[in-house]
């Protein structure tokens, strides 16, 4: 530097002093400016200084809704949705529907070859009708039979009763010796005679009732047979006939006119029927939340078919069992839906859930907006009665969307700050504040 001052001479020593001069005059700028910023800092200290409010907003009572918001799908209830099969192995005659028409309970709705069944049915009502006329004839003939017995029986009785009263007579002349010993024997054979043959025919009259007691009975018994038989074979007969269970709407057919179905050891499925107006919402539940879902609760959903449409309902059940999927527990609330509701919609349908789980009517609210945190303390900035705000520590039920519901900490009207700018560092009079 000495060098330079001598080698420049006057000139390079006024350059020399303005530029220390220059310095001098940077090092006080830098020295008043540290002390704006603490004296700035001193006054944010004290007071509210470095709090700007931009909204507030006075509390009142009113109407509180827990809403837990989960994911559903629409699916068909138990029993809403059946599938028709077929029992026997044939060819598909008929189809008489195809898919989405509207069918009714009882309705033909496909067929099959029938001629083997009908066989079946046509043989064993000749079997039974040939039974029917055994048994006809039978009764025809029985009281036919029993009054030939019994008019041969009468004959013998009054054979017997003639034999009976000739051999006393004729006894009576033997022992005065008026008639020969022989013609008293043959009296005795006489006699003896028709009383056998009085009891041969009461045994053939037995004998003959009898029979017809047992011969009626078998051939009832059979005839039961044979009706129980024709009976299954009809049944057999009207598996041919596919007839739709329910009232709804076709939503599956399997198999087409002309194809053999073999049923085996299940019954092979033909054409599935859905009853549209009993669908369920399945709402699949986070297993945090499960806890606060209760029966009847309420339920508000959306579609992406219907995007300015609400739908409404209430839980009717929660599954005991657990549905986990992407490595979380899920509990599903079924919800049933109207008939009306459930003709809107169709299964396998997304939708976004509000569920209902807490409603209170005329509590405290505060907006969710005007809680803040200073330091590890949850607080509202409510205005004092010099409209500053300072924070105040509330306790709190429950919790909405939008507001909360404060138990104690804040009285009816008072004002609290929505929308503030905070600065860095709070105010000391802050710290410790109620």
């Amino acid at each position: 530097m000495k060098s330079y001052v001598l080698k420049t001479g006057a000139w390079g020593r006024r350059r020399w002093q303005g530029l220390l001069r220059r310095r001098l005059v940077l090092a006080g700028v830098g020295v008043v400016a540290l002390a704006c910023v603490v004296v700035g800092t001193r006054m944010a200290d004290s007071g509210n200084a470095g709090v700007k409010v931009l909204e507030t907003e006075r509390i009142a009572r009113g109407e509180l809704e827990r809403v837990l918001t989960a994911t559903g799908i629409i699916k068909p209830e138990e029993g809403a949705e059946v599938k028709t099969g077929i029992r026997v192995t044939g060819v598909i005659e008929t189809l008489y529907v195809k898919l989405g028409d509207t069918v009714t309970k009882g309705q033909v709705i496909a067929s099959m070859d029938r001629r083997e069944q009908a066989a079946e049915c046509r043989m064993l009502e000749a079997e039974l009708g040939a039974l029917r006329m055994e048994l006809a004839l039978l009764e025809e003939t029985y009281p036919l039979d029993m009054q030939e017995a019994l008019a041969g029986l009468a004959k013998a009785e009054a054979e017997a009763e003639h034999a009976e009263i000739t051999y006393s007579r004729i006894e009576a002349l033997a022992k005065t010796r008026s008639v020969a010993q022989a013609e008293l024997d043959k009296e005795l054979k006489e006699r003896t005679a028709a009383r056998e043959n009085k009891a041969m025919l009461e045994a053939a009259r037995e004998r003959l009732t009898t029979r017809y007691a047992l011969e009626s009975a078998r051939l009832a018994q059979a005839i039961d047979t044979a009706e129980a038989a024709l009976d299954a074979a009809r049944i057999r007969l009207s598996y041919t006939t596919i007839v739709s269970p329910i009232d709804g709407v076709v939503s599956g057919i399997t198999a087409q006119e002309g194809e053999t179905v073999v049923a085996g050891l299940q019954v092979a499925d033909l054409i599935s029927v859905l009853d549209v107006s009993r669908l369920e919402l399945r709402v699949y539940v986070d297993e945090h939340d499960i806890g606060e879902v209760k029966i009847g609760d309420a339920v508000r959903f959306r579609v992406g078919a219907y995007p300015d449409r609400q739908f409404a309902g209430r839980v009717a059940l929660i599954h005991p069992g657990p549905e986990i999927r992407n490595n979380i527990v899920y509990y599903r609330a079924l919800v049933r839906l109207d008939p009306e509701t459930a003709r809107a919609l169709h299964p396998e349908m997304t939708a976004h859930c509000d569920m209902v789980v807490g409603r209170k009517e005329g509590v405290l609210l505060a907006p969710n907006a005007a809680f803040k945190w200073i330091g590890s303390r949850r607080v509202l900035l409510a205005l004092d009665s010099h409209g500053q705000p300072r924070p105040r520590e509330v306790r709190t039920g429950l919790v909405g969307r939008k507001a909360t519901e404060i138990l104690d900490g804040l009285e009816d009207g008072e004002t609290v700050v929505t929308r503030v700018e905070l600065p860095d560092v709070f105010p000391s009079e802050w710290e410790g504040a109620q």
